[in-house]
């Protein structure tokens, strides 16, 4: 039996709080962008003061939507390694969601906060072409008046390197990367160092036509190996893998690094993933279950940015960072909420719905023979003849078990990457 093999049979459905986290980033991203958004300047953000503007609270949020896109979207494909049922899983669960937010936004926000004076139609074929690159749309003049002026989305540059990232995963198990381990820690090793390698000289390659077609080179750099964590997290057990003295250590070397320049390139992508799988099934968290109704993350990061806009403009561009926060967090989670029940969940199998519902299903064969078997068992005894003085008992719904949260998410160039390059 090979590697993926063993994978697929092992029970992969024990509780976490991969949903609880990924809703609690995409918070901490409204966070973070309200300091740039209120003020107009970079940075400012409670993490970016404590880490001396090395890293920002928006930074973490997406190294940690991509280790968990990594751990789970690994697990996807080996679960079921074909490629037509993994590309139409993983279209249904970013495009959908994305293209209805794109024609909102065009619609609704760009007329609504352009210059009177400068305001032209959003092009339909340049729509057209960006959305389904997964990329923003030209627009005229908006916001003009705000802090953070023409700024429409600056959250969206991730969100193609995620789906390129999902392309990679399939790469990998087709070409059997992903059954010889030492590779892909290879692979991990070698983008780790060119990340060190990028801000120790300034080198900053723009990637010509390729990077125009797959991303910038830089943000590849900094976000694959996150992804990359959260595959080497899978491939070598999981949550087998967690020890508390690895996680004294891991906090220590991370904390340590930040007094060292360009340390957290090497401490964030290895002991900070390590600690945020040990978040993801750490007991304590479990109560929060904040996926219970459903994945609100992806569609409260798609509307965060312009929600935040739009109040910044509704207060003439007036507004402290922390009361912008406040105001837009209920707000965008709201948003979230109905665009995971009109849109996204529409789009998503039938099996990724019913582990919101709280039910748990079987993965693989001959679990699901013992489920059935004993489902048989049980009917036979409902089908014997019970004592006329005997009243039948109630039978007690078993507690629901929190499966594994559904694969996502998680970020265009142009605007989005000139954003966080600001940002940054």
């Amino acid at each position: 039996m090979d590697l993926n093999q063993r994978m697929v049979g092992k029970k992969t459905s024990q509780p976490n709080n991969f949903d609880s986290l990924r809703l609690i980033f995409a918070i901490l991203v409204i966070l973070s962008h309200s300091f740039p958004l209120a003020t107009g300047k970079g940075g400012g953000d409670p993490l970016s003061v404590l880490t001396y503007g090395q890293i920002t609270l928006g930074n973490i949020s997406v190294w940690a939507f991509f280790v968990i896109s990594g751990f789970l979207i690994t697990q996807s494909w080996q679960r079921s390694p074909k490629v037509g049922k993994y590309l139409k899983r993983r279209i249904g669960r970013i495009y959908p969601g994305f293209v209805v937010a794109a024609v909102l936004t065009a619609v609704f926000v760009v007329p609504f906060a352009a210059d009177p004076g400068t305001y032209v139609p959003v092009p339909l074929r340049g729509f057209l072409f960006s959305t389904l690159r997964l990329l923003l749309f030209d627009y005229p003049p908006i916001f003009v008046h705000n802090p953070a002026a023409n700024f429409l989305n600056g959250s969206l540059w991730s969100v193609p390197y995620e789906f390129w990232c999902y392309l990679g995963v399939m790469t990998l198990g087709l070409v059997g990367l992903l059954r010889k381990r030492w590779s892909v820690v290879l692979l991990f090793a070698l983008v780790v160092g060119l990340d060190l390698y990028m801000k120790i000289t300034g080198w900053r390659p723009s990637g010509g036509l390729l990077g125009q077609i797959v991303g910038y080179p830089p943000f590849w750099a900094t976000v694959l190996p996150f992804y990359l964590a959260g595959t080497i997290f899978h491939l070598y057990g999981g949550q087998k893998l967690l020890r508390k003295p690895v996680l004294i250590v891991a906090a220590i070397a991370l904390v340590a690094s930040n007094f060292i320049p360009h340390g957290l390139a090497v401490t964030a992508p290895t002991c900070g993933a390590y600690l945020l799988m040990a978040l993801a099934y750490w007991p304590v968290l479990h109560p929060l279950n904040l996926g219970r109704f459903g994945d609100f993350s992806y569609g409260t990061y798609l509307y965060a940015f312009p929600i935040q806009q739009l109040l910044v403009m509704l207060a003439h561009g007036h507004i402290s960072p922390w009361l912008l926060f406040a105001e837009a967090t209920p707000i965008t989670v709201a948003v979230g909420a109905l665009s995971w029940f009109f849109v996204e969940r529409h789009f998503l199998q039938r099996s990724s719905q019913l582990k919101h519902e709280g039910i748990a299903l079987p993965e693989s064969e001959s679990q699901f023979n013992a489920l059935s078997s004993k489902l048989g068992t049980e009917l036979d005894k409902l089908a014997a003849p019970v004592p006329p003085i005997l009243q039948p008992a109630q039978s007690t719904p078993s507690p629901s078990l929190r499966a594994t949260a559904p694969e996502t998410r998680p970020g265009p160039r142009s605007e989005g990457e000139a954003y966080a390059a600001v940002k940054s």
